[in-house]
């Protein structure tokens, strides 16, 4: 196709090598994804202008190249699936039979991807028509096509991506001297909470692309893990303990710090013999592990709540309020043909390969890979609707979805929940790609079935690197809760997910039950708040509720190490403050905030995810040597 020209290939194919490394660090790091797209574009821009004889042209490519990065980004982070089955089999010391190979792994990734984009493409005309959906993310990437091939605007695009450049490289020196040499620590609080504060670029640089509440609300979440993590890390450490025993431990635990010998030695010998892992606790330097054992329950709990209650309350509104003529109403731009053929045969061809490979491979019985399978138009269409309303795609949660359903029609089967959760969540971040490129392409023109092409063409640079990636990370930082490991809190909320419903709820650590009940309360009325709008005197809607927290941003903070959501919330009131001070489109803030937040992503992930392991990977092969 004249649009996929060699250029703008093999341009594409360097940027999705690089986010296809990338991701993977920050996704095991933070527990999300980053946005890559922004720096991606800005690279693409300077390099393709200069053979771009039309402008209009080199934004379809920018374009294409937003399709592609997304798509290798939605495989990478599929280091979360690959975390779980860490958890499960290393950490938590469980063999389940998951050791598939390399090659395997890469043919599930580009499969399941594959899947993915077709069943996005089935359900893009009644999403795309929704004028409810806002679509922040595409938004700003329509913003930012549009200002790099503006001929009138060619000074401050200059000035942009020198702002990214320098935040990338002053990102990438200063994680060089903090996770390379080790001469920059961060300043710490509680240790075993790690509650600390430190030069965390990435958590930094998505704060200042996220709302001033979105942060906060993150805080909400540090507050409640300092006040009561040690209470949740003992009751988990309790776990097992016989209810005549429960309250002698329980207060031997809080008190054996401060007794002195002989006393101490007779409480210690007592909590080993009586009161479950009640040792783990007291001999561990680090309680946030169990800490997260605890509070991600009713964290789970709270984030799907308010998924599901935000895509409900959209269709509530759109059967009782009457239509109203959108500002944003447009002619599309675009060639939106799409052949049936196409998206038919993609379909059924990569269902029927993947319950294949899935039944042989992982030995999962065929009906439940075609259940699996099934619900998920469902699943995407309700991750779409969330995805262009906050702008943030619930694949996680969609994973979450599919575990619960599972081990409540087939327990006691891990391998299989967790091979369940992965064929949710994989074809969820490849749907999640292509409508937004849609989205985009119809304000700029280009063609669907170009932007279809380009992210197939990219698979398999995501489904190559991402397993190689996991690996090399795994045995550079490792993957757990320990100081200096990637803690993955997201493939340990599926992999802890997966064990529970192995066993019943009756396994939850003490009061978990009880407390996600509460959280699925507060996750709903607080999504329901945040729904309930005003207009001004000039007619512009804004949140009634405006000072509610952001039920996701809190369940999220009660899983991630406080360090991460400390620099998040900072970062947003970074920009917060900038606007105020530099307001409106033609503001400061507007013009060089993403490209800075972008750099101090990218500067992270370039040091931390492929320079750093690449040096410690030499040092390895060289040690005999030297």
């Amino acid at each position: 196709m004249r649009d996929l020209h060699w250029r703008l290939l093999l341009l594409g194919s360097l940027l999705c090598a690089f986010a296809a490394a990338a991701t993977p660090y920050v996704t095991l790091k933070l527990g999300m994804s980053v946005d890559l797209t922004y720096g991606g574009m800005f690279i693409a821009a300077s390099l393709l202008a200069r053979h771009a004889t039309d402008k209009k042209n080199l934004a379809i490519e920018l374009n294409i190249i937003q399709t592609m990065i997304n798509t290798v980004s939605g495989i990478g982070f599929m280091v979360v699936i690959l975390s779980a089955f860490f958890y499960i089999q290393v950490v938590f010391g469980r063999d389940i039979g998951f050791n598939p190979t390399w090659w395997q792994t890469f043919i599930w990734l580009a499969v399941s991807a594959v899947l993915g984009i077709f069943m996005g493409v089935w359900p893009r005309r009644m999403i795309l028509k929704d004028k409810m959906l806002p679509w922040p993310t595409a938004r700003a990437v329509l913003s930012v096509a549009e200002t790099l091939t503006d001929p009138e605007v060619t000074a401050l695009t200059e000035r942009r991506r020198d702002v990214l450049k320098v935040s990338t490289a002053v990102a990438g020196f200063f994680t060089l001297l903090k996770d390379g040499l080790g001469v920059i620590t961060p300043m710490v609080g509680n240790a075993a909470l790690k509650m600390s504060f430190g030069l965390e670029f990435a958590a930094l640089g998505i704060g200042m692309l996220v709302p001033l509440s979105v942060g906060l609300s993150g805080l909400i979440g540090v507050w409640v893990i300092n006040t009561f993590g040690e209470t949740f890390a003992k009751l988990v450490a309790l776990g097992g303990t016989s209810a005549a025993n429960w309250d002698a431990c329980y207060s031997t635990l809080g008190s054996v710090a401060d007794m002195a010998d002989p006393e101490k030695a007779q409480a210690l010998a007592f909590l080993g013999a009586s009161c479950g892992g009640a040792m783990e606790y007291v001999e561990s330097a680090s309680h946030f592990k169990l800490v997260v054992q605890w509070l991600m329950w009713p964290a789970t709990a709270m984030m799907l709540a308010a998924a599901l209650t935000s895509v409900i309350i959209p269709v509530i509104r759109s059967m009782t309020e009457k239509k109203k003529e959108s500002d944003d109403a447009h002619v599309s731009l675009a060639d939106e043909s799409v052949p049936t053929s196409w998206v038919l045969a993609g379909t059924l061809l990569s269902i029927a390969v993947l319950v294949w490979i899935t039944s042989a491979w992982f030995h999962m019985p065929w009906v439940e890979v075609l259940l699996a399978v099934a619900i998920q138009p469902i699943l995407i269409i309700a991750g779409l609707r969330v995805l262009g309303i906050t702008g943030q795609g619930p694949v996680s949660l969609m994973a979450n979805a599919t575990q619960f359903l599972f081990g409540l029609i087939w327990p006691a089967q891990i391998r299989s929940n967790l091979v369940a959760a992965y064929v949710s969540a994989n074809p969820q971040a490849s749907s999640e790609t292509v409508v937004p490129s849609f989205w985009v392409a119809q304000r700029l023109g280009g063609k669907f079935k170009t932007l279809i092409i380009a992210g197939l063409i990219m698979i398999p640079v995501g489904a190559i690197l991402t397993p190689l990636m996991f690996n090399l990370l795994e045995k550079t930082y490792g993957i757990g809760l320990g100081p200096g490991q990637l803690a993955a809190p997201t493939g340990l909320k599926i992999a802890s997910l997966a064990i529970v419903m192995e066993k019943g709820l009756s396994a939850l650590p003490r009061g978990a039950l009880t407390a996600s009940v509460f959280a699925v309360i507060i996750g709903v009325l607080f999504e329901v708040l945040l729904a309930v709008r005003k207009r001004n005197e000039h007619g512009e809607e804004s949140p009634r509720f405006w000072w509610v927290p952001i039920p996701s941003a809190v369940g999220f903070a009660l899983i991630l190490p406080p360090v991460l959501t400390i620099g998040t919330a900072v970062g947003s009131v970074i920009t917060a403050v900038w606007r105020k001070f530099a307001p409106g489109e033609g503001g400061s803030c507007e013009r060089y905030g993403a490209p800075l937040a972008s750099g101090l992503i990218a500067g992270e992930a370039i040091v931390g995810a492929i320079l750093l392991p690449i040096l410690a990977m030499l040092v390895e092969v060289l040690r005999p040597y030297l």
